[in-house]
């Protein structure tokens, strides 16, 4: 089951920098995504968690996503468009194509539905005809997809893939079980689980921390990929700490966008309710940037 479209490398889970007044900051936007793809990067992924999607206006979303189209070069565009509703969700994938994105990642539907309605669901956004990516979250969503369920969603002919972030190792592993990366998309959005994920066969990643240290998380790809697994692992215990530190899901993203600002790239603060990021905790993202290296 050869997929239209297989994405593999890096792809920096975006944040959406702010100027001071609030408002988007898009020439800010398309430096940072020029940096990720002058170091390695495959592409990047636009107007998720990490990038206050729910935060963002439809205008800002659309907006955003051609910004990264216009300096992106030969790299790729993923973008996010879930919502509550299918008719909504529609709207938003229609939204990611004509804004030029190359896939669009849905978050599973949030609340209740059976796995007749996922399919009915996703079905239903395949018939805008981008390629559409699955994505796993069941700590936001209260939705999981498991094995069978995947065996289902699949089949579909513009789901191309997934993003897991549900943390389950042995899940990923019954999936490259049965499916190859060659064939299929299977990122993982675990940022504590990179080095264990690349070990046990993925090839993309779209993660936070590739915000901030973009180079390091290729590193660990690549050498696991060279079977240098323990230089591999340095890096991976060296970064623990920071992504550890960015990931405080209490306030996501603001400890991330702080570290990235730190690194010399646009930031801002964060949208309401979410609160910038205090004296105590930038200087212990400065320590963890320390010991990564990156300072």
């Amino acid at each position: 089951m050869k997929k239209s479209i297989v994405f593999k490398g890096v792809f920096p889970a975006l944040i959406t920098p702010f100027k001071a007044d609030g408002s988007i900051d898009l020439e800010g936007l398309k430096e940072s995504v020029k940096y990720y793809m002058s170091v390695g990067c495959a592409g990047v992924c636009f107007s998720g968690s990490s990038g206050e999607h729910a935060f963002l206006s439809r205008e800002e979303r659309i907006e955003g996503i051609k910004a990264c189209r216009e300096v992106i070069g030969n790299g790729y565009v993923i973008a996010g468009a879930g919502a509550l509703t299918t008719a909504e969700t529609l709207e938003l994938v229609k939204d990611v194509k004509n804004a030029g994105a190359d896939a669009a990642l849905v978050l599973s539907p949030i609340g209740n539905t059976t796995a007749d309605g996922m399919v009915k669901h996703y079905e239903t956004l395949g018939t805008v005809g981008i390629p559409l990516l699955l994505y796993n979250h069941p700590a936001a969503t209260g939705i999981t997809i498991d094995i069978d369920m995947f065996d289902r969603l699949i089949q579909i002919p513009n789901v191309v893939g997934m993003k897991e972030t549900s943390g389950s190792l042995p899940f990923l592993a019954e999936i490259l079980r049965r499916y190859s990366t060659d064939e299929i998309t299977l990122f993982t959005g675990c940022d504590d689980l990179t080095l264990p994920s690349c070990a046990i066969g993925l090839k993309a990643i779209i993660l936070a921390t590739a915000n901030v240290a973009p180079k390091q998380v290729i590193d660990i790809m690549d050498l696991v990929n060279e079977g240098k697994i323990e230089e591999a692992q340095k890096i991976y215990w060296n970064l623990a700490p920071l992504t550890r530190v960015i990931g405080d899901e209490a306030n996501f993203p603001s400890l991330l966008k702080k570290a990235t600002e730190m690194m010399g790239h646009a930031a801002g603060d964060p949208r309401l309710p979410m609160i910038p990021a205090t004296a105590e905790q930038e200087a212990e993202i400065e320590e963890a940037l320390k010991i990564a290296g990156l300072k």
